[in-house]
């Protein structure tokens, strides 16, 4: 009996991690009713039969072990999806079925191009078999129909057999969404639905989604004044250098690159200087990237000043941005999550472009590795969410102010008033103890406005003070835990120190403490942990922001940038992280003092 409620345990757990990993790799689980009973069948099969097979201790460690992998592993989904958002673009955040690894970025050597087709399901009632053979020729004919609508400048391009077969395998999509199952009984039928499709908005949709080009759309000086210039296309005096070539249009500049033997080139434009701009600001670049992840180099020169980007580049996204650049001790503005990219001043040897009157920006694009592209896409959302705010150094000061204080306060305090409770005798010591045992009952709501107007009333609002001067003063649950503690040790040690010449302070400071290490660690994790996610406590007495703690800073973060989950669960992945660390390398501190276990004598 006992082999068999082990062997059902250790089935639930085995299905569980099949589950979890069919979704990591799949997406999600089998459809197909069959090949689920049939792999239920197989994990029961191999369940019972380690278990009745194995002596029963080895069968019960077995079962014990996997109870705790499987519970670490459900507990760590949490923590596994706010890592792996940080990793992926917004747009595959919500998408159903979930993408749970993010992708890497794909190695670029020719632009424009166009990314591969997600797998389609094949129609309900066809083999697979069946569906092989008839699938290339639907693409094909929906290829047929729907070239004509495709723009032939950015058709010539790309690679033509890539974008035949990416194009025809999402019109297959959208033809299989929009014909009826009826029509799928005979080859015949499925072909002529295929030759009679309207593909034109589809094939607009298709191609917009899976074109990938760098196009630039207009260029806008900026005057110090804050207002804005955009200079006309034909104005314009392009130059490229290196591997790339240019093709204007009325409404925007696409850019065609293709690295072979130089592994980068440069676009420059000289256009002239608005009459109306006094003192230029910056730049705005309307911009198409084609998540290449190739560093873009930006140089802005004018009367023989040169200004180039302080902050790295990438071309990672896909979407039309208005990219900034300003000058940045015109304009001290360093938030990329936003698009306001810095430019600083540099020196240039050789010859200066000083051409009274016009303006000359240049972009120089430098082709990166599949591992630096990676590297760079994996760590955008934190490099964005770290220059979308400015005072996050501030923040993380404050708060390992707070909590280094708090921890050395708490620790001396609650010491201290532990060891005159747990080892001094004076009068009325036992009514006290009882009284600070019951501080414990009182909820922090029902003291909080009398506290708030004690600190106002010393004029310590709006500072630090109140946030970790009441630590020395201890806590009714560390002092509790800490005496506890100390009456385990014995005290034969206390009785030499005295015949010794040992005051009590010396008592206290030589032996006692050395002996509490671990309750002290205990407490010292505790207090650290309470003081770094402290929200309450910087919201009621803080009101500069310069003195916000992570918390608070997160929390003002979050109201700038509700929409941008990838920045928002990035500030929550760095908030955390310390405090995942400091666990790990003082677990065992951690739970020895938790134990509460005294020196025998």
């Amino acid at each position: 009996m006992k082999q068999f409620w082990s062997g059902l345990a250790l089935f639930l757990e085995v299905s569980l991690l099949a589950a979890l990993l069919t979704i990591i790799v799949n997406r999600q689980l089998p459809t197909n009713p069959a090949i689920l009973i049939w792999a239920a069948g197989l994990l029961a099969v191999l369940s019972w039969a380690t278990t009745i097979g194995a002596p029963w201790p080895v069968a019960r460690r077995i079962t014990l072990h996997g109870a705790l992998v499987s519970g670490a592993v459900l507990f760590l989904i949490p923590f596994a999806w706010l890592i792996g958002t940080t990793l992926k673009y917004n747009s595959n955040i919500f998408i159903f079925p979930p993408r749970w690894l993010p992708s890497l970025p794909r190695v670029v050597d020719r632009s424009p191009y166009v990314v591969a087709a997600p797998h389609i399901r094949r129609p309900s009632g066809v083999s697979a078999t069946h569906w092989r053979k008839l699938a290339p020729e639907l693409r094909d004919i929906l290829w047929t129909g729907a070239r004509p609508y495709l723009p032939p400048h950015s058709l010539n391009l790309v690679q033509r057999t890539a974008a035949r077969r990416a194009v025809g395998m999402l019109l297959l999509r959208h033809f299989i969404a929009a014909t009826p199952r009826s029509l799928w009984r005979t080859d015949a039928q499925a072909l002529g639905a295929a030759r009679r499709f309207n593909s034109k908005n589809a094939a607009r949709e298709v191609w917009k989604r899976i074109l990938r080009e760098v196009v630039i759309r207009h260029i806008t000086v900026k005057a110090l004044d804050q207002k804005d210039y955009r200079i006309p296309l034909d104005t314009i005096h392009w130059h490229v250098r290196g591997p790339a070539k240019l093709l204007h249009s009325p409404k925007n500049t696409v850019v065609a690159y293709h690295f072979r033997h130089r592994r980068s080139f440069s676009i420059i434009a000289d256009f002239p200087r608005p009459p109306q701009v006094k003192k230029l600001l910056g730049v705005d670049v309307s911009l198409r990237e084609d998540r290449s992840w190739h560093y873009l180099h930006v140089i802005l020169e004018e009367n023989s000043q040169r200004y180039v980007n302080a902050n790295a580049f990438y071309l990672g996204a896909k979407e039309v941005q208005d990219l900034s650049f300003k000058i940045h001790h015109l304009s001290p503005s360093n938030q990329c999550s936003l698009g306001i990219w810095p430019l600083v001043r540099r020196p240039k040897s050789g010859s200066q472009y000083n051409r009274p009157g016009w303006i000359r920006l240049k972009l120089k694009v430098v082709q990166t590795s599949q591992l630096a592209a990676a590297f760079h896409k994996f760590t955008r959302s934190y490099v964005d969410t770290w220059y979308a705010d400015p005072n996050w150094l501030n923040y993380l000061y404050n708060t390992l102010f707070l909590a280094v204080m708090n921890v050395i306060l708490t620790i001396l305090g609650c010491s201290m008033v532990a060891y005159a409770f747990a080892r001094l005798h004076w009068p009325g010591r036992d009514t006290c103890f009882a009284i600070l045992l019951g501080t414990m009952m009182l909820p922090g709501a029902v003291t909080m406005i009398p506290v708030f107007l004690i600190f106002k009333d010393l004029g310590w609002y709006n500072t630090l003070l109140p946030l970790w001067v009441p630590a020395i003063f201890g806590g009714g649950f560390n002092v509790f835990m800490l005496r506890q503690f100390m009456k385990g040790v014995p005290r034969e040690l206390e009785e030499a120190a005295l015949i010794d010449g040992c005051g009590w302070f010396g008592i206290y400071w030589r032996i006692v403490l050395p002996l509490m290490k671990m309750a002290l660690v205990a407490i010292a994790i505790f207090t650290f942990m309470g003081s770094w996610n402290d929200f309450m406590g910087p919201l009621i007495y803080l009101n500069n922001d310069k003195l916000y703690t992570l918390p608070m800073g997160l929390y003002t973060f979050q109201t700038k940038h509700n929409s941008q989950f990838g920045l928002l669960m990035a500030a929550s992945t760095m908030m955390i992280l310390p405090i995942i660390v400091i666990f790990f390398f003082s677990q065992r501190y951690f739970l020895e003092g938790i134990t509460l276990t005294g020196v025998k004598g």
